[in-house]
C-alpha cells in the first residue's frame, strides 16, 4: 500500500479474511502487509483474499497547484509528489488499491518506497475495480470504462477493467472536462479543469503526437486507452507514470498563459524589468509542458511493459525515458528544439543543483541513496540520461535506434537491470560492448558531471540559457544581471 510511503499511517488494511475465513495480517513496513495462507496456496489453485481499507487522505499543500510553491521542497530527503492528496477538484487516490511485491531471482523481493522518486513496483495484475462517489464527482482510472450506474442513495459507481498493469492509478474529480482522439485504435483522452481547457486540449494533441512517435520506434502500445490526467503534484513533479494514464502537474498547464503565477511568482507581474528579462518565458514553459508529456507516455513502455526495480535501480528507466522525450521533440520539431530542451532542462538542471552547493555523485544507486529530491532530479533526470546521447554519437543513428528497437521488442513483460538496454545497444552494433561500459561507468558510476556539463554560474547561465528555443539566448547585461541577482536574494528572503 504505497500511499504509506510518506506518511504511514495514512492507509491501513484490517479484517482480512482467506476464502470467507478471518486470518492474521502483518505489517512489517509502512507500505507492505502480510496475509497468512492456512492452508498455504498451492500452485495451480487460488485464494480470495479479503480486506477492508480504512485511509485518511492529506490535504493538498497551499499554492500546490503552482509550479514554485515550495522551493526548499529540492532540499528535502522526502517526498510524496501528490501521489496521494486531496483537493476541492481533485482527489488522487495513487498506492491505494494494493499490488503484489515482486520477487526478484535469488527469492528476496522489492524493496518498498523510500519515499524518493518513484513509489511502487508491483507484478502485472488484472484489475477489475468498482467505485461509488457523489452524483457531483467522477472517478478516473487506467483501463477500459466499463460503465457509470447510479445507485439508490444518489451516488454514482465507476467502474474500469485493465490487464497487465504493474499498478492501478486512481483520481476523483469535480469540475472537470474532457477531450478526446482516437489513434490506431487507441482512444486517448485528455481531462482538465475548464479553466484550463485550452492547455488541456493541447495536452490531448501532445499525447497523441508523442504515442504515435514511440509506436513507430519501439512498437505497439498495449492497451486500447491512454489517458492524461491534470492534477496537482508537490516536490518539484512534473508529472506521474501508471499503466495507461499519467497525470501532469495544474502548474504547467498554467504556465504558458502566466509562467510568473505558475512558478510562484504572480506578485512580481509589475516589474517591467522582469518581463524583459524573462522574455520568451511563456513559449518556454508550452515547451516544458509537450517535453513533460512526452516524458511520461515514453514510460509506457520503459517501466510500464518493460519492468525495472524503480526503487532499487531508478536508472533502469528514468534516464532512458527522459532522453526518449528529447528524442521526441527532435522527430517532431527537429534537433534545434531538442537541443534546446537538453540544455534548459537536463544541463541546466545539473548546473543548478551543483550552484547551489550540491555534489556530483553516482547515479546507478538505490532510490534510498539519494540525500536530498534535489541531488535525485539532477543526477537522475539531469546528468543520466545523457549517457544515451554520448552513446548514439559513438554508435551512430542506425546501430542506436535498432539497438533501442531490440531492447523494447525482447524484453516486454520481463523485468530488466540498468545495463539491459546498453547491451542491446552493444548487441546491435556489433561489438561495442567495452565502449558502452566505459561510458556507463563515466556517466552513471564515476563523477564526471563538472567535465561533461560543466558546474556554471549565474552569469554563464542567464546568457546561455535559450528560453525561447531559438538559440537567441537572454541577453542580459551586466547591469540586468546585477538586478537579477538581487531579485533572486529578495525572492529567497521571502
Amino acid at each position: 500500500m504505497t500511499a504509506n510511503a510518506d506518511r504511514a499511517g495514512s492507509v491501513k488494511l484490517q479484517h482480512a479474511t482467506v476464502n470467507k475465513t478471518p486470518v492474521l495480517i502483518e505489517q512489517p513496513e509502512p507500505t507492505l502487509y502480510r496475509v497468512k495462507l492456512d492452508p498455504v496456496a498451492q500452485p495451480g489453485t487460488g485464494a480470495t483474499i479479503e480486506l477492508k481499507v480504512s485511509a485518511k487522505v492529506p490535504v493538498a499543500p497551499y499554492q500546490s497547484d503552482q509550479l514554485g510553491a515550495d522551493p526548499s521542497s529540492m532540499a528535502a530527503n522526502k517526498a510524496e509528489y501528490g501521489a496521494f492528496l486531496s483537493a476541492d477538484e481533485v482527489m488522487s487516490l495513487n498506492g491505494l488499491v494494493p499490488g503484489v511485491v515482486p520477487q526478484k531471482s535469488d527469492g528476496t523481493y522489492f524493496a518498498g518506497p523510500s519515499g524518493m522518486g518513484d513509489l511502487a513496483a508491483f507484478e502485472p495484475g488484472h484489475y477489475l475495480v468498482s467505485v461509488e462517489v457523489p452524483s457531483t464527482h467522477a472517478v478516473l482510472a487506467a483501463g477500459n470504462a466499463l460503465g457509470e450506474v447510479p445507485r439508490p442513495d444518489g451516488r454514482v459507481r465507476f467502474s474500469f477493467g485493465v490487464s497487465g498493469a504493474r499498478d492501478f492509478p486512481l483520481f476523483v474529480t469535480r469540475g472537470y472536462q474532457k477531450s478526446s482522439k482516437v489513434l490506431d485504435g487507441v482512444t486517448v483522452e485528455s481531462h482538465y479543469l475548464g479553466a484550463d481547457a485550452a492547455a488541456g486540449k493541447r495536452v490531448l494533441d501532445y499525447a497523441v503526437s508523442a504515442l504515435a512517435e514511440y509506436q513507430k520506434r519501439f512498437g505497439p502500445y498495449p492497451w486500447n486507452t491512454f489517458r492524461v490526467i491534470e492534477a496537482r503534484l508537490t516536490g518539484g513533479a512534473g508529472g506521474m507514470e501508471f499503466p495507461g494514464l499519467v497525470s501532469v502537474s495544474t502548474g504547467l498547464y498554467r504556465g504558458a498563459m502566466d509562467p510568473l503565477s505558475a512558478l510562484g511568482m504572480g506578485g512580481l507581474g509589475g516589474l517591467t524589468e522582469l518581463h524583459e528579462m524573462l522574455k520568451g518565458l511563456d513559449q518556454m514553459m508550452e515547451q516544458t509542458l509537450e517535453f513533460t508529456v512526452a516524458h511520461e507516455v515514453a514510460h509506457q513502455w520503459f517501466a510500464m511493459m518493460i519492468g525495472n526495480d524503480p526503487i532499487g535501480d531508478p536508472v533502469a528507466d528514468e534516464p532512458l525515458t527522459q532522453y526518449a522525450a528529447l528524442l521526441y521533440l527532435e522527430w517532431k520539431h527537429g534537433k534545434a528544439s531538442a537541443n534546446s530542451m537538453r540544455d534548459a532542462q537536463l544541463k541546466l538542471a545539473y548546473q543548478f543543483y551543483r550552484m547551489s552547493g550540491g555534489r556530483d555523485g553516482p547515479c546507478e544507486r538505490a532510490t534510498s541513496e539519494f540525500e536530498t529530491t534535489g541531488e535525485y532530479a539532477a543526477l537522475i533526470y539531469g546528468k543520466a540520461p545523457l549517457l544515451f546521447e554520448a552513446a548514439r554519437k559513438q554508435l551512430g543513428d542506425a546501430s542506436f535506434f535498432k539497438g533501442l528497437r531490440a531492447y523494447a521488442d525482447e524484453n516486454r513483460w520481463r523485468w530488466v537491470a540498468p545495463d539491459t538496454s546498453l547491451k542491446a545497444l552493444g548487441k546491435a552494433s556489433g561489438g561495442s560492448a567495452k565502449s558502452l561500459e566505459k561510458l556507463r561507468k563515466r556517466w552513471w558510476v564515476d563523477s564526471k558531471g563538472d567535465e561533461d556539463l560543466g558546474k556554471g554560474d549565474l552569469a554563464g547561465l542567464m546568457h546561455g540559457a535559450d528560453l525561447g528555443g531559438g538559440g537567441a539566448g537572454l541577453n542580459i547585461d551586466p547591469a540586468q544581471l546585477k538586478a537579477l541577482e538581487e531579485l533572486m536574494k529578495q525572492l529567497e528572503g521571502n
